[in-house]
């Protein structure tokens, strides 16, 4: 069976836009909501305590505390991942992650949408099936 699995996590971080025409182009922060969605086929019934599952949702996790969040949490993002992004845009905050997360999951699990929430109200979504 095949299966998609949603996880969110949340970090504070300031960031700047300098070409932006409004304010977003001062030093600003917010307090960003995460969400990656994986899939795969779930684990045959073996007895081992992954049975069941695409990936144990601690193991999304564990990518998220030990890479990711020291990244971002309570960080400069033009300085930390603003060379790879290029201006830290919700869009581009969210394809870094995409990236992120492909490259530190197994094969068997993929990545299909990274969902940054800027706002509340406003969010962007990049999926693997984007060009």
């Amino acid at each position: 069976m095949r299966a998609t699995l949603t996880k969110r996590w949340s970090f504070d971080a300031a960031h700047m836009l300098p070409n932006h025409a409004g304010k977003c182009r001062r030093l600003h922060g917010h307090t960003y909501q995460v969400e990656v969605a994986v899939s795969g086929h779930t684990q045959e019934a073996t007895g081992k305590s992954d049975e069941g599952m695409v990936i144990d949702f601690y193991e999304l996790s564990k990518v998220w505390k030990e890479v990711l969040e020291p990244e971002l949490d309570h960080q400069y993002l033009n300085d930390t991942i603003g060379y790879v992004t290029g201006p830290t845009t919700a869009e581009n905050i969210a394809g870094f992650l995409l990236e992120a997360f492909t490259l530190h999951l197994p094969t068997t699990v993929v990545v299909e949408r990274v969902t940054v929430w800027e706002t509340p109200t406003g969010s962007a979504t990049v999926t693997r099936h984007d060009g």
